[in-house]
């Protein structure tokens, strides 16, 4: 299995029957996810031979990397919510920009799901990037806490849900507790229910100038307060999982 690791994509699951072991292939080689068993000491195994639901969710070292930790798939499915490593002003090279930063640390913290940038633009509604499928899953942080019962209760009232938790850094900052973000402001450029704010986006996330875009006091817990900051000011950015990616798990 060593050997054909170079010939097999990234993010397959192979189960090899000697030791009855299942393994992910990561960046870095395989990862090990662990079954546990029964009373009778037998795995537990689902109706259809994959692993049950119920098994302990855990961070394990790849093969060949010590230190370097990969996400296992979390025991429920959700979405996480996090925060560029650093705040931006509005010029963030557009929307695309936005959303290559939350791919490019998402996977640098090992991280797997594809994270996409928490932002209305002339070319999206915040309200539609997350699939319709999964705008009913809680959304949590990067150590599993809860902060929303769903991304659809963010949108619902006037400046949307409260946050019921801290949110983390890709790189495990407190983003309401460290100095680095003294604002304690996120760009949104959204209405309250998650439509572009025209206007109001810092001329589609390209300009650092007099322009003004939406902002949410995170202090506040409200994700879609409205408060409009010149785009000069270096504020948060969030990053949303917009997919649950181990459907296929249960």
């Amino acid at each position: 299995m060593v050997k054909a690791s170079s010939a097999v994509p990234e993010g397959s699951l192979v189960y090899v029957r000697e030791g009855s072991n299942a393994f992910l292939r990561t960046p870095s080689g395989w990862s090990r996810l662990l079954v546990p068993s029964t009373s009778n000491g037998r795995r537990g195994r689902g109706a259809q031979g994959t692993p049950n639901s119920d098994q302990h969710c855990q961070r394990l070292t790849p093969s060949g990397k010590r230190g370097t930790e990969t996400s296992i798939p979390p025991c429920h499915p959700q979405l996480r919510l996090a925060a560029l490593n650093v705040p931006l002003w509005g010029d963030m090279s557009g929307i695309r920009g936005a959303d290559l930063q939350c791919y490019r640390q998402s996977q640098e913290a090992g991280l797997y799901g594809t994270f996409r940038a928490f932002l209305s633009a002339p070319s999206q509604d915040l309200l539609s990037i997350v699939k319709r499928t999964d705008r009913t899953l809680p959304i949590v942080n990067l150590k599993g806490q809860l902060l929303a019962k769903s991304w659809s209760s963010l949108f619902g009232g006037q400046s949307g849900a409260v946050l019921q938790g801290p949110i983390y850094s890709f790189n495990g900052r407190n983003v309401l507790a460290d100095p680095l973000w003294p604002h304690r402001l996120a760009w949104h450029g959204s209405t309250p229910r998650g439509g572009h704010a025209r206007r109001w986006d810092c001329q589609g996330w390209r300009s650092s100038g007099t322009a003004e875009g939406m902002a949410a006091a995170l202090g506040e817990g409200r994700l879609l307060a409205g408060q409009r900051h010149n785009c000069s000011a270096p504020l948060a950015v969030l990053c949303i999982e917009v997919a649950f990616p181990y459907r296929h798990m249960w």
